[in-house]
């Protein structure tokens, strides 16, 4: 989409690997003005993005107010991909609060968001952004009694989200070829691309960057829990969470929800 960043909202990024699908023909609501959107790559994703409009109820308004604005892009590449060129210290800061889920499940998956330091983003911010995500009966929770547990405390955690800058990402992401622009999922880790986190993809470009991010994680998360990609299913359809909707649509509608699709259900 074109898209533009709106302060008030909230690796997937790219994955190297194939998943899900869907029945619901809706869109969702285009941002009222262009501006460019995030998309990622999770080299278990892999880098190789009229009719009803869903119910994508937006992320709360004071949410992510400190995460939406990332700095100028210093370059914008021939595909139109923007990159901010910053270089971050490999240290991390961890979230400093809890979450539990609002809805009752058997099975409870604690995770901890982490931001790298040179990254400016507020990481309590970008974590409760995160958990909008994870906890809303749109998403992965429900799917086979899955839910979500933000906790501070990385000991603890079966899954850790860390929002990094490009040359970290790619060391967390190894033989990934995340190639400095996508996401990945490594075993319980997802890296998330600062860049992709605050400029989104082209194919995104025309809706609201919480939306992309809602896919982002969606889409890595789903490969955390066994998800490979899918394609899409016919034109006009809404995309699986599991294309790779950073990188193209092939025709189909952007989509940030796995229920809509009835990918969660299988």
């Amino acid at each position: 989409m074109a898209w533009r960043i709106w302060t008030g909202l909230i690796v997937a990024t790219v994955v190297l690997t194939a998943c899900g699908s869907g029945g619901d023909t809706s869109a969702i609501e285009p941002a009222p003005s262009p501006s460019p959107a995030v998309a990622s790559v999770e080299p278990t994703d892999s880098p190789q993005a009229d009719s009803e409009v869903i119910d994508t109820e937006p992320i709360d308004s004071e949410v992510g107010s400190l995460t939406a604005i990332g700095p100028r892009p210093a370059t914008i590449d021939d595909d139109g991909m923007k990159h901010s060129g910053i270089i971050g210290d490999g240290e991390f800061v961890t979230n400093t609060i809890e979450h539990e889920s609002v809805m009752e499940q058997s099975d409870v998956r604690k995770y901890v968001v982490q931001v790298e330091s040179g990254v400016d983003v507020d990481v309590d911010e970008t974590a409760r952004e995160i958990h909008q995500i994870l906890d809303s009966e749109r998403g992965w929770a429900g799917y086979h009694g899955v839910g979500f547990h933000l906790v501070n405390d990385p000991s603890t955690a079966d899954l850790i989200l860390k929002l990094a800058s490009p040359p970290t990402v790619d060391e967390g992401c190894v033989s990934l070829n995340t190639m400095g622009t996508w996401n990945c999922r490594v075993g319980s880790q997802v890296f998330i691309n600062s860049d992709r986190w605050w400029y989104g993809t082209p194919t995104w470009q025309n809706y609201l960057l919480s939306d992309y991010r809602a896919y982002l994680i969606n889409h890595e998360v789903g490969h955390y829990l066994g998800f490979g990609h899918l394609t899409c299913p016919e034109p006009g359809a809404l995309s699986p969470v599991m294309q790779q909707q950073s990188i193209y649509l092939n025709e189909c509608l952007p989509n940030p929800w796995p229920d809509v699709t009835g990918e969660r259900d299988g």
